[in-house]
């Protein structure tokens, strides 16, 4: 325990030490220790290094689980539905998880032409984790364990969500689509005349193209900021939680955070009238 406990402490010296020095060679205009497309990703390992498995689980009540006792019909119709690779199995309820059902297994058994029974097809082995554990430390436990999902238990032995590797890595990468993500997704929406909602994948430029010049000058020479997202969080200093709002004074605008996590925005309401805005000045 004091072993663990003392090489916790090590690694956070140093992960701390490499921060302070990242931070002063930004600040001095230096590229030469990383290259400046790295910065973001090393800083957002220094976020996860303090994060909380109950800051990026998702919860509950969104957890797509199967029944161990479901039918082989039952199940293709929630595989097609939910389109996940992998299904924590409950017999029961959602308190008591059996097992992980791996959609790869069930589909080999459909190409042997065998039925899908999830209790032969499904792994037993469950990482079951604390909501108070470290991101960090259940990246490197999913790791060595080769495990792709874990379930977080609350104090009663309940499921209170599961956290995917997918979760983990967008943490540290930012979020990555795959082949069945919908491609078609509204990304900005006029919700009613004068207030825009946006995804914050969606470009600087496209936002600007309904609402007018937004950036200054000098915020659209940053080659590192293209999303709505990540200028609104640039202007803000950090990432903003949801329910804040963010005002820009050169254009007028005032941007509310409608969904966030500890190291993205998800997405934003755009609000305010920039001529009304220069009236008044």
């Amino acid at each position: 325990m004091k072993e663990n406990r003392r090489h916790k402490q090590e690694e956070d010296s140093v992960l701390d030490a490499l921060e302070q020095i990242i931070d002063e060679r930004e600040e001095r205009g230096e590229q030469h220790l990383v290259d400046q497309r790295e910065i973001p990703m090393l800083k957002n390992i220094f976020r996860l290094r303090d994060m909380r498995v109950h800051n990026i689980m998702t919860p509950r009540v969104d957890m797509a689980a199967v029944s161990l006792n479901i039918t082989a019909a039952q199940l293709n119709k929630s595989i097609l539905k939910e389109k996940f690779t992998r299904y924590p199995v409950f017999d029961g309820s959602l308190d008591n998880i059996v097992g992980i059902l791996n959609v790869k297994d069930v589909l080999f058994a459909l190409m042997k032409k065998k039925k899908a029974i999830v209790a032969d097809l499904m792994k037993p082995d469950v990482l079951f984790v604390s909501p108070a554990m470290r991101a960090l430390d259940l990246l490197k436990e999913m790791q060595s364990r080769q495990s792709q999902m874990a379930i977080v238990i609350d104090e009663h032995g309940g499921a209170d969500g599961l956290v995917s590797m997918e979760d983990l890595l967008e943490m540290i990468v930012g979020e990555i689509d795959d082949e069945h993500d919908e491609p078609g997704a509204v990304l900005i929406e006029e919700v009613k005349k004068g207030v825009i909602e946006a995804d914050a994948k969606a470009r600087l430029e496209a936002v600007e193209a309904l609402l007018g010049p937004i950036a200054t000058p000098e915020e659209r020479d940053n080659p590192d900021i293209d999303t709505i997202g990540g200028w609104v969080a640039n202007l803000a200093g950090r990432v903003p939680a949801k329910g804040e709002v963010i005002h820009h004074p050169a254009s007028g605008f005032r941007f509310t955070i409608l969904s966030s996590d500890p190291s993205h925005i998800r997405r934003i309401r755009i609000t305010g009238n920039r001529k009304k805005q220069e009236e008044k000045s």
